[in-house]
């Protein structure tokens, strides 16, 4: 058998959305294959023979996880990339676009990174590991592109958020994370308890618009280097959790936890190349992803026997 796009990460966040919009690809999870074993993942790029690949899968955490995993997250995610990657340079792959991670990039507080800085200094040492994988990967990219001149691209969104994030109270990306924790406070009557300063500065992308671009770029990118996706020049997190709570309606009393930890107080990237090659692209209002995101999380949450969440929280707003 043979598919024209093949989807690796594809029961993850990112996966998910291209689900929705792209249902005739061939997505493949970690219960289909661990990427990380050469045997295994050529097996199946072999059974599949894939004409072009988005390769979206990683193994990922958030700020508490990455910092006390580097070592792992480093190791992971470089075999699983060069994995796919290598395996899909000897199978013909035509074209194939991977995912990075605003992580890589060496940040700086007064001025965001763009394209240009990827390769330059360290990454924020919590992120140590899952970030200088996603270095490797770029660079594998634009080696595999000089060599055997295959069209590998790479793409560098933001941290990405939406329907089917992971909202795991301590694993969870922070959007994710903060919808589950006021959704928890409003159903209780208590306090709603952040981590960290709510000084830090984050830049957040609505997952569905990735997975549009990502579409698009089968078509047009041209080129190893990667293009940064950022809709915005980044939001404090005291002001994230105040979007989020009157996302949820939780109008109780917050407290930010000084003792917990929040990662890099500034992150933000830009891109020199975005407005090129995706000219008049209309991002998702922050708002906006977070009422579907909430939504979302309340009506599947529900589903669940053991937390019927959404029919105890009459009235969050959507």
């Amino acid at each position: 058998m043979s598919t024209d796009l093949l989807v690796t990460g594809g029961s993850g966040l990112l996966g998910s959305a291209l689900r929705a919009l792209c249902p005739g690809a061939t997505y493949v999870s970690s219960s289909d294959c661990d990427l990380r074993e050469l045997p295994g993942t050529r097996a199946i790029f072999e059974r599949l023979r894939p004409k072009c690949v988005l390769h979206l899968a990683a193994r990922v955490g958030g700020v508490k996880s990455n910092a006390e995993h580097n070592a792992d997250l480093l190791v992971d995610n470089m075999q699983i990339n060069a994995n796919v990657l290598s395996v899909s340079q000897q199978c013909g792959v035509s074209r194939l676009i991977s995912i990075l991670s605003s992580c890589a990039f060496d940040l700086h507080s007064d001025r965001r990174s763009n394209e240009e800085n990827l390769h330059s200094g360290l990454p924020f040492e919590g992120n140590l590991g899952y970030g200088c994988a996603k270095r490797m990967l770029d660079l594998h990219t634009r080696l595999l592109w000089k060599q055997y001149k295959v069209r590998f691209s790479t793409i560098a969104p933001v941290t990405m958020y939406g329907p089917r994030d992971n909202f795991d109270l301590d694993g969870g990306h922070v959007i994710g994370a903060l919808i589950h924790k006021a959704v928890r406070a409003k159903m209780a009557g208590g306090a709603l308890e952040v981590w960290g300063s709510g000084r830090a500065i984050r830049q957040f992308a609505y997952v569905e618009d990735v997975a549009r671009l990502l579409l698009a770029a089968l078509k047009t990118f041209d080129g190893p280097e990667t293009v940064i996706v950022a809709p915005d020049s980044g939001i404090t997190i005291q002001d994230l959790v105040k979007a989020v709570t009157e996302a949820v309606g939780f109008d109780g009393p917050v407290h930010f936890n000084i003792d917990k930890p929040e990662g890099v107080l500034v992150k933000r990237i830009e891109s020199g190349r975005f407005a090129g090659c995706f000219p008049g692209f209309q991002f998702t209002p922050l708002r906006e992803g977070l009422a579907k995101t909430v939504e979302w999380f309340v009506r599947e949450e529900g589903r669940k026997p053991s937390k019927p969440i959404s029919a105890r929280i009459s009235g969050v707003a959507m």
